[in-house]
């Protein structure tokens, strides 16, 4: 087996996807070489059930509660598909009586550990993520003032909250818990500026005053202005669009990132994403600027310049990217909440620097039209990516109580659709609508995500280990366990290193042979190893294997022991292990920090 080091995490858990540094991994038994199947094992115990979470909302907005199962009509790439599970998936303190009432505890667990549908209410994570590299300092400061108060009555969810931020990356700065505090005081603790957001929202102003500054100079110099200087207009706008959309993509890739961290968590993921706009049409308002007050159409010369400009304005468009963050949310069960962090945009603020008048008589402070053009392109993306996952782009107001409060009660009401998923198509994306039944729809809005993936297991199970690298939460039913020999140099950097893995032969499930031999069980392993200051992290390969009975791995003193040899850079890492018993579908995670090289033992 190898795996290949990413320099950062990408879309999904694919493997081999990234060029890199290598890390390879053999896997031995430890009395000697491993017996390997001589068949493929066909996995016979996994069904998919694909959950579909819907809002019902009435003419007013207000939630309707109390639909059945009859009252809705699911179907799947145009064919109608039963529903197999239903629920009202409230995450309030009756989700949690359901949950200690299933498990006979206050303490007891959704769930826990799970790969596909389960017999209840899907447990639900609260993300709270700011987008420091696209916020306007000021506007975060403001929001995280008034925090506290505004998730107060997440203290009453049955649910997990989380914290994470990104500017060169993304940072889980609170992994998934119960405890509402611990995000309270690690955002508290965040800096309160981030010069390169302070920078990049004053973009449109100075592009607007290059522009007046370059009217200005044409109109002292012998030179019409909009006609002999139209190249220098034009390139200003262009670097500001440009700016915008470097912008764009880089949100969208930390974004891309945290919906893959989130890939493996069970149930249902609400992101609140925090940020001050994401424009759809980068360079919009100074585009809108230029054609409209800095260059009226005063002659045919500046009117077929002006043509030009309309359309770039009308040719730069990031829907494409918003579409592909989108299903990307939408193949991992993210439903994502939009903050606009500038709040009421009534005016940008920025026309009081510009008090002279153009070449051609015009007012040199942006238009009315112009504030609303740039603030409602900011807001657009925002939009895109709420209404395509089931969310709400949260907008024009600057009282984060009121945008959180929408949250909460949107993730609180919520119905859950489960199928069975018969028709396979690994890989592909698959198209949802969700209606009501006669009789059952009239004035009603049903908000619901539109798509999702049909995931092989591979990557299921690689998504859960990726998630549980980065944030915890696993268990360990099987009763494994993880150990490191010492490290051997390779080269002036790579360190061989190998990672003991012990199953207890008793938890394993064993079954007759078709061929009438002595009873096997099958295991799977898979690895990961993560290093987050740095972004690395290794792609996920897996492996099945026979234990017990005569030609599979043998059980010593009580356990069957595996031997895996990996290559890594010097580094500090996370490797995190899985083993699944195939048989029941049963399945531990094991996480462990490991440096390589690792130092021997005294």
């Amino acid at each position: 087996m190898e795996m290949a080091v990413s320099g950062r995490r990408g879309w999904a858990a694919h493997l081999g996807q990234w060029s890199a540094p290598c890390l390879v991994l053999s896997l031995v038994a430890a009395s000697g070489a491993l017996a390997q199947p001589a068949e493929p094992f066909r996995d016979s115990v996994d069904v998919e059930v694909v959950e579909i979470d819907v809002l019902v909302t009435d003419r007013k907005g207000r939630p309707v509660r109390g639909l059945k199962r009859e009252d809705f009509e699911l179907t799947v790439d145009g064919r109608s598909v039963e529903i197999s599970n239903f629920f009202w998936s409230s995450i309030r303190d009756e989700a949690r009586e359901w949950a200690n009432r299933r498990n006979g505890g206050a303490g007891a667990r959704l769930e826990p550990g799970r790969i596909g549908g389960g017999a209840g209410p899907s447990p639900l994570t609260v993300v709270l993520y700011l987008d420091d590299l696209n916020t306007f300092p000021a506007h975060r400061t403001r929001l995280l003032l008034q925090l506290k108060k505004a998730i107060e009555p997440w203290r009453r969810m049955n649910a997990q909250f989380m914290l994470a931020a990104f500017v060169d990356r993304l940072e889980v700065l609170v992994p998934p818990t119960r405890d509402v505090d611990a995000l309270l005081q690690a955002a508290a603790s965040r800096p309160k500026g981030q010069a390169r957001a302070l920078e990049a929202g004053g973009g449109r102003q100075r592009a607007l005053r290059e522009m007046i500054l370059s009217d200005e100079v044409c109109e002292q110099t012998p030179c019409e202005p909009c006609v002999d200087n139209w190249g220098d207009l034009m390139a200003i706008a262009r670097t500001f669009a440009y700016e915008e959309s470097r912008r764009v993509a880089v949100a969208s890739d930390g974004l891309a990132d945290l919906v893959s961290t989130l890939a493996g968590v069970t149930g249902r993921k609400a992101v609140i994403y925090v940020s001050s706009g994401m424009p759809q049409r980068p360079g919009l308002s100074a585009f809108s600027y230029l054609v409209e007050q800095l260059c009226p159409p005063i002659n045919s010369e500046i009117m077929r310049n002006l043509n030009d400009a309309a359309g770039e304005m009308l040719g730069s468009d990031e829907g494409s990217r918003f579409n592909r963050a989108s299903a990307h949310a939408n193949a991992n069960r993210v439903t994502i909440f939009a903050v606009d962090a500038a709040g009421l945009r009534a005016n940008s603020g920025s026309g009081v620097s510009f008090s002279g008048r153009t070449s051609f008589g015009e007012l040199q402070r942006p238009s009315p039209r112009n504030d609303s053009l740039y603030a409602t392109n900011a807001q657009r993306g925002l939009f895109l990516l709420a209404d395509e996952t089931g969310g709400k782009a949260l907008v024009n107001s600057n009282d984060l109580v009121d945008l959180l409060d929408d949250v909460t009660e949107q993730v609180s009401n919520t119905y859950s659709l489960g199928f069975l998923l018969t028709d396979r198509r690994p890989k592909q994306v698959r198209q949802v609508e969700v209606a009501l039944a006669r009789g059952a729809g009239t004035g009603r809005r049903l908000t619901y995500r539109r798509s999702f993936r049909d995931k092989t297991l591979e990557e299921r199970l690689a998504e859960r280990l990726l998630s549980f690298a980065y944030l915890g939460d696993g268990e360990n039913p099987l009763g494994a366990s993880l150990d490191f020999a010492p490290s051997t140099p390779l080269g002036q950097k790579p360190h061989g290193l190998i990672v003991e893995v012990a199953v207890p032969d008793g938890s394993v499930t064993s079954l007759p042979r078709h061929d009438g031999g002595q009873e096997n069980g099958r295991l799977r392993l898979w690895m990961v190893a993560v290093e987050e200051e740095k972004g690395f992290r290794s792609t996920v390969r897996q492996t099945g294997v026979r234990v017990g009975g005569a030609d599979g791995v043998p059980a010593i003193s009580g356990a069957y022991r595996f031997e895996v040899d990996i290559t890594l850079p010097e580094g500090a890492y996370e490797l995190a292990v899985g083993v699944r018993d195939e048989t029941t579908g049963v399945m531990s995670l094991l996480r462990d920090a490991v440096t390589a090289p690792l130092a021997p033992p005294d």
